[in-house]
């Protein structure tokens, strides 16, 4: 199946979208056939790049899959990017035009999708041609850009058969049917809402509830108002929701999902005794479409993202190098239809992530259990190595959350002249609780070892993050 190809055979009266308006499935392909006509006249076809930056809008949707149906590949920009930011992307990727709703001096053409649609709409182009018949679902259809935490940003090259395939993978674990609505916070720039929110709900022909605003309240009344069947979003959702949310109002929401970064086990605690519903965790990186692996409802545990996917193999690399022992840090390798290309343009960087039989090097250390569920215990890049001893952040900050009044906490490493790393805390507390280093050291001293207890407790108001709410840690080391 081809990604423009999902929304086949949908009741064509059944809603796509709810949200700022409400979109039928039938309303959706007369705007994707409207669009790809535009886009035709425009000179697009097969193997241009076309660029979208775009908060969540059903526009998105049409731009998006209008551009793949007729051959072309599309570039979702984070849309958090400044313009210079942007510019890298559309001259790295060869963009020959760029979807946007924010006016940008970029080196590209581009066009505003208000009036992108306005045009479509007019009805004016002539037909475009028929999807390209030598187009595989093996070629390329998106060109999803990393975030650079190492380097500058590179584009994932991913094809017809990752997205679906991924797709399909995902949804054999969290089920999607077409009475089920979902709930879009994440931004569909993302692969992760991209994916977990957008194709998967299209896919099942459920319907999509779209939201731009990432506020507690208005998370909590478009989950109300709308019925929310499936709600999917990032840890730190999860924390504000934990806090902040009355029991009643999360009735309609059969499944929560989180993503983009581990959920300390707090959060999910909390979460749990407030709504009486686990969240299922689940793990993946743009490089792999981007979902590797998500925790079963039937078999539920904490600190873990579950087995694989079906269609997914994984393992553990460990430095020795033996047969595994159930427990064992290493580097989390996987493999399956997901995994990307390769990088546009990088094969030097290709090669050091991707293996000539498909195994690809995520960067992340984990561990699996005697039930290969999988385990993350960090980012290798995050990992803090002190006078010779690994520290992982994600268990540092684990204590650090079981301490009252804190809000939000991120454990980084900074260079130092005599331990190679020192540990640093940043510390939000919450609404009435004032900053107390020393309450928060005596905890510390008497439920982890010593040598993993932060050197600095950092008070900040707010922590930084990125456009799907992960915490940038890269912006504190960078401090």
């Amino acid at each position: 199946m081809f990604l423009h190809e999902m929304i086949k055979g949908a009741d064509p009266s059944h809603l796509a979208f709810e949200g700022e308006a409400q979109v039928t499935y039938g309303e959706l392909a007369e705007a994707v056939r409207l669009y790809r006509n535009e886009l035709h006249q425009m000179g697009i076809r097969k193997g241009d790049r076309v660029a979208l930056y775009s908060a969540n809008r059903a526009e998105f949707v049409y731009a998006y899959l209008s551009t793949v149906s007729l051959g072309a590949i599309i570039i979702p920009v984070n849309n958090s990017l400044v313009d210079r930011e942007v510019d890298y992307i559309l001259k790295d990727a060869g963009a020959v035009l760029l979807i946007t709703d924010t006016a940008l001096d970029v080196s590209c053409p581009s066009i505003d999708i208000h009036d992108l649609d306005y045009r479509a709409q007019e009805g004016k182009a002539d037909e475009a041609p028929a999807f390209p018949e030598d187009l595989t679902e093996d070629d390329v259809c998106a060109l999803v850009y990393t975030s650079g935490t190492t380097g500058s940003p590179k584009g994932a090259m991913l094809t017809h058969r990752n997205l679906v395939g991924n797709v399909e993978q995902f949804i054999s674990r969290i089920v999607f049917k077409p009475e089920d609505k979902v709930l879009c916070v994440l931004p569909m720039f993302h692969c992760y809402g991209l994916t977990t929110v957008v194709n998967a709900g299209l896919y099942a022909h459920s319907t999509i509830v779209i939201l731009r605003s990432k506020s507690p309240t208005e998370i909590i009344n478009t989950i109300v108002e709308h019925s929310v069947t499936i709600a999917i979003m990032v840890p730190p959702m999860y924390n504000l929701l934990a806090r902040r949310g009355e029991p009643s109002v999360m009735k309609t929401v059969h499944t929560f999902i989180s993503g983009g970064a581990s959920i300390p086990q707090p959060v999910s605690q909390a979460f749990y005794f407030r709504f009486h519903h686990p969240v299922q965790e689940g793990y993946g990186l743009t490089e792999a479409s981007p979902v590797v692996c998500v925790l079963p409802s039937a078999k539920p545990k904490y600190l873990t993202s579950g087995p694989v996917l079906p269609g997914v193999e994984a393992y553990i690399k460990t430095e020795s190098g033996g047969p595994y022992v159930a427990g064992t840090v290493g580097e989390l390798i996987v493999r399956g239809s997901n995994v990307m290309k390769g990088y546009w343009n990088k094969p030097e960087e290709t090669k050091k992530v991707l293996s000539e039989d498909g195994w690809l090097r995520t960067g992340d250390l984990a561990y699996m259990d005697d039930d290969k569920y999988i385990y993350i215990v960090d980012r290798i890049k995050d990992l803090i190595i002190v006078n010779g001893e690994n520290i992982y952040p994600g268990e540092v900050e684990d204590c650090i959350y079981e301490v009252e009044g804190i809000a939000e906490c991120a454990v980084v490493g900074h260079p130092d002249p005599l331990r190679g790393q020192a540990v640093w805390a940043y510390i939000v507390m919450k609404d009435g609780y004032e900053f107390d280093e020393n309450k928060i050291r005596k905890y510390m001293a008497k439920n982890i070892a010593s040598y993993k207890i932060p050197r600095r407790f950092i008070p900040m108001d707010a922590l930084p993050k990125n456009a799907t709410g992960k915490i940038l840690k890269r912006a504190l080391r960078d401090n």
